[in-house]
């Protein structure tokens, strides 16, 4: 049980961490276009269209947290255990 919720646990914070990391990359990286503003706007809807989301980066982005909580949950077990 105290396994389990130690993976919890650190998969939660992997996956805030992860998530919080890739927000301030975007957030460097990006670069305002003036000349292309306005078709972003006429882009823009005003009602939320359902399968319209990209799952792949929020996939990729759980995977990695779930990665890191499976290494840091088996190195951490491995010490207690001696």
């Amino acid at each position: 049980m105290k396994k389990s919720l130690l993976f919890v646990g650190i998969f939660a914070v992997a996956f805030i961490v992860v998530q919080f990391l890739t927000g301030i990359l975007l957030t460097i990286f990006y670069k305002p276009n003036a000349s292309t503003s306005g078709k972003a706007i006429s882009n823009l809807s005003s009602q939320v269209e359902f399968g319209d989301v990209h799952t792949v980066p929020s996939l990729v982005i759980a995977l990695l947290a779930l990665g890191i909580a499976y290494g840091v949950t088996k190195r951490f077990g491995k010490k207690t255990a001696h």
